[in-house]
């Protein structure tokens, strides 16, 4: 009996809050999952979404051989209100053709319950699948992160499905320590909580020659990312005024998105800057693109504000700055100097603070030595930390615990 438990197949379907193929952070902690589950034997691998707008991806296709289908992929925000009941319907139907009989059916969910994933996820706990949410955040205090009243509207929504969450979970993944503590006391004894944090693919970092930052002309500091409050970019611009103030061959690069307020303000902040001549806003850019900046920029900078919402969380961007083997200054926030440590592998700043954040930066500029010390041993520290496929086989047992 024992021994058909074992070789029973996963048939594991990722569903919740991120796009795909292309996407931020949510995208690739879930690539990474993919990828490193794949290599696991009987295991079953597809995507499902409810939704998803995002330009960058087409509604179903094949992507590195995993298969991912979007129920109603033009459905907007305001369709959602009038569409639900399709919606509902087909994601019933769809579920329960995936559904196999001589298999474990595990639904994957990043993120929490919601008013769009609320009836689905139901009926797929209904018709036998176990259902794992991936918990990234803190969705008691995310409503502090924004002004927007439908952000707040709709996370109060999510505060109150909590408890449906915790009723139909079999399973919870969380990414640090901060969430462990906060739903450890609170959970099922029959609910089991695998922590996983940040994750890297190491093969798209090689350890090539790192140049010394003595030796160039011009030094770049960069961020990528979102563009919250929660996020520090304000506070890293101010840090970069003060040192361009002082050193003419600074310039600072950023990558990413946020919502329309939100870069209303950084792009406001900007235009304010006696320096913005030196500041490049890249916008949104693909993952090719994306890895060819990374390497070529010198300094990486992971900047968070002193909120519970970002100890809560944990920064996906720090794991693949250490990874280049570049020097990292990183806000003192969740399980940071869990895992690196200030002056060896990284530079830890107090968050929200600019002056700390211009400090690190001029003091990894006129110590180049220092400078690339502390990057090959944050890059030693990504490896044994963050590594997907390391991650994977520990996801793949606690899986098969289920």
């Amino acid at each position: 009996m024992i021994g058909d438990m074992e070789k029973q197949k996963i048939n594991l379907i990722f569903m919740g809050g991120f796009t795909f193929p292309e996407g931020m952070a949510g995208t690739k902690r879930i690539k990474h999952a993919i990828d490193a589950l794949q290599l696991m034997p009987d295991v079953l691998i597809q995507v499902v979404l409810l939704r998803q707008l995002s330009v960058e991806n087409k509604g179903s296709g094949i992507y590195k051989g995993i298969s991912y289908h979007t129920i109603m992929p033009g459905l907007t925000r305001n369709g959602f209100m009038v569409l639900f009941p399709l919606l509902y319907m087909k994601t019933f139907f769809y579920l329960r053709k995936c559904r196999l009989k001589s298999a474990v059916n595990i639904i994957y969910h990043y993120g929490p319950v919601s008013h769009e994933n609320l009836i689905p996820l139901i009926l797929a706990k209904i018709m036998g699948y176990k259902i794992v949410f991936d918990i990234v955040e803190d969705y008691n205090v995310i409503v502090t992160t924004s002004k927007s009243l439908f952000f707040k509207l709709r996370n109060l929504g999510i505060q109150q499905f909590l408890l449906v969450m915790k009723q139909i979970a079999s399973g919870l993944i969380i990414i640090s320590s901060y969430l462990e503590a906060a739903y450890k006391n609170s959970l099922s004894k029959n609910i089991k909580i695998h922590y996983r944090p940040i994750s890297i693919d190491m093969a798209k970092f090689q350890d090539n020659q790192r140049p010394n930052i003595k030796n160039k002309s011009e030094i770049t500091l960069f961020y990528a990312g979102s563009f919250g409050r929660k996020d520090g970019v304000l506070d890293l611009i101010d840090a970069f005024d003060g040192l361009a103030a002082k050193r003419d061959n600074v310039c600072l690069v950023l990558t990413g998105r946020g919502t329309e307020a939100s870069m209303s303000e950084f792009f406001s902040r900007v235009e304010r800057s006696p320096f913005k001549d030196r500041i490049d806003y890249k916008g949104y850019l693909d993952e090719d693109t994306y890895y060819d900046v990374l390497h070529c920029v010198d300094i990486h900078c992971m900047t968070r504000i002193d909120l519970d919402y970002a100890h809560a969380g944990f920064p996906f961007k720090l794991g693949e700055y250490l990874a280049t083997g570049k020097p990292v200054i990183a806000s003192r926030v969740s399980d940071i100097e869990r895992f690196i440590e200030h002056g060896k592998s990284a530079m830890i700043v107090k968050p929200g603070n600019c002056k700390d954040i211009e400090a690190a930066a001029a003091f990894l500029i006129d110590n180049p030595e220092k400078a690339l010390q502390i990057g090959a041993q944050g890059r030693a520290a990504a490896f044994s930390n963050f590594d997907h496929k390391i991650q994977g086989e520990k996801l793949f047992q606690f899986l098969k615990r289920l």
